[in-house]
């Protein structure tokens, strides 16, 4: 028996040793390429392998199994590429179907020669897509005084055309007048194309001349003008009642009746010494007549003082972030009314502003201002110039501190506006616009 146990553990010894001396099976066919995490995984084990006799076979596996990942990494990146080259490609051509839109207006500009005020004046333009692609008409915007009749159809094939409506009333017009539409398209070469109807506009009420402008003129000059307001329509009676001149308490005006119902002269001159700077505002003429019950007279000049001063004014965009300041401003200061001057000394009126003077020529200053503080403390402030001039010893440069737009609040209310913010917005609207009736051409 005990002869047998021997036996029995001498074979079991055999078959183990004769087990663990046998190759490792090779590894099966390749399969799909694996992620770069994958391939780092697979080798790890062919690394940390006990036998470091591995046959020629199992390398050879190992680094093909190794580079075949590689080279699918490199597939995403070429496949990425292709789409940034048809970005570009983009970004260089029109995205329209076909090809490339072309807009051509065969008569872009119409004359209708003399109209009386009391009509309306209408006139079709075609549009026709003389390119390639499909034209796409974005946006129509009339100016002042026009309107634009609604398209049949906002896009048009190649070879395709559709007619525009463009209207104006000529009511409260005088002289030669240019009205224009914006047409916005994709067409790449001439995105906007400018449609305009011009003409000679013959006013039942002829106001002459339609705008005083006095241009540059010395602070101590008298000025005068008289405007000339008669009807042209051999039936038409009418009465000026009033006239309303605001922002320029510098200049009175005189309404004088020339001929019964027929023709009124306003006199209009300046009183006293002019406030430097330039000047611009609208006097308000009211009449009883239908075809032209208001009448807007511009008046412009630009008054020079002892010295010229540009810009004349300061102007200061108020912040409410507390500290901030406003960048740095130059001023040219030139001789003005006087042959020659000097400047002994730059006062401000805030002793964080800096001030630097400098002569750059026989009476030629700049004066450089900076560390202006953007808030209301500058409200009602000027720098003061102390000269050599006699008279004017002290020439002062307003600051102008402009508060920006309030707007509506949420909810769609309006937010309340202070007295001070509201005269600021009617003087900027004042001084920065002018109506269709005050220019030749009615643009927007």
């Amino acid at each position: 028996m005990k002869n047998v146990r021997v036996i029995l553990v001498f074979v079991v010894v055999c078959f183990v040793a004769f087990s663990c001396g046998q190759p490792t099976p090779p590894a099966g066919p390749p399969t799909a390429p694996t992620p770069k995490d994958d391939v780092q995984e697979t080798a790890t084990p062919v690394e940390t392998l006990d036998d470091v006799g591995e046959t020629e076979t199992e390398e050879a596996d190992v680094a093909e199994d190794a580079e075949e990942p590689v080279e699918d990494i490199e597939e995403p990146v070429e496949d990425a590429e292709e789409p940034a080259e048809d970005e570009a490609k983009d970004a260089g051509e029109p995205a329209v179907e076909g090809g490339t839109p072309k807009l051509v207006v065969p008569e872009p500009t119409y004359d209708f020669g003399t109209r009386q005020d009391s009509e309306t004046v209408v006139h079709g333009f075609t549009l026709r897509n003389e390119g390639t692609g499909m034209l796409e008409i974005k946006n129509v915007r009339a100016a002042c005084g026009c309107t634009a009749m609604e398209l049949d159809k906002d896009k048009l094939a190649p070879g395709e055309e559709v007619e525009i409506g463009v209207s104006t009333n000529l009511r409260g017009r005088q002289g030669q007048r240019t009205f224009a539409v914006t047409v916005t398209t994709n067409d790449p070469d001439e995105p906007m194309t400018r449609l305009r109807m011009t003409g000679n506009v013959e006013p039942a009420i002829r106001v002459e001349p339609e705008r005083i402008n006095f241009g540059d003129v010395y602070d101590d000059t008298p000025l005068s003008e008289t405007v000339n307001i008669k009807a042209t329509v051999d039936d038409l009676t009418f009465k000026v009642n009033s006239a309303e001149l605001s922002d320029m308490d510098f200049i009175e005006h005189e309404i004088e009746e020339v001929e019964p119902g027929r023709s009124y002269n306003i006199h209009v001159k300046t009183t006293g010494e002019l406030p430097q700077g330039h000047h611009r505002s609208r006097m308000i003429i009211r009449t009883d007549a239908r075809e032209r019950s208001v009448i807007w007279l511009p008046i412009n000049l630009q008054v020079v003082g002892a010295l010229q001063i540009m810009p004349p004014t300061i102007n200061i965009m108020h912040s409410d972030t507390p500290g901030e300041v406003a960048p740095l401003m130059q001023l040219r200061i030139t001789a003005g009314r006087v042959d020659e001057f000097e400047i002994q000394e730059v006062i401000v009126p805030v002793d964080d502003i800096e001030a630097e003077l400098i002569e750059s020529s026989q009476n030629t200053y700049l004066l450089r201002l900076s560390n202006m503080p953007q808030s209301d403390i500058l409200e009602d402030k000027a720098v003061i110039l102390k000269t050599n001039i006699e008279g004017h010893e002290e020439v002062k440069i307003p600051f102008n501190v402009t508060k920006p737009r309030i707007r509506p609040q949420s909810g769609g209310q309006p937010a309340r506006l202070s007295p001070e913010q509201i005269q600021q917005m009617r003087q900027r609207a004042t001084a920065a616009t002018e109506t269709d009736e005050d220019a030749d051409v009615d643009e927007e």
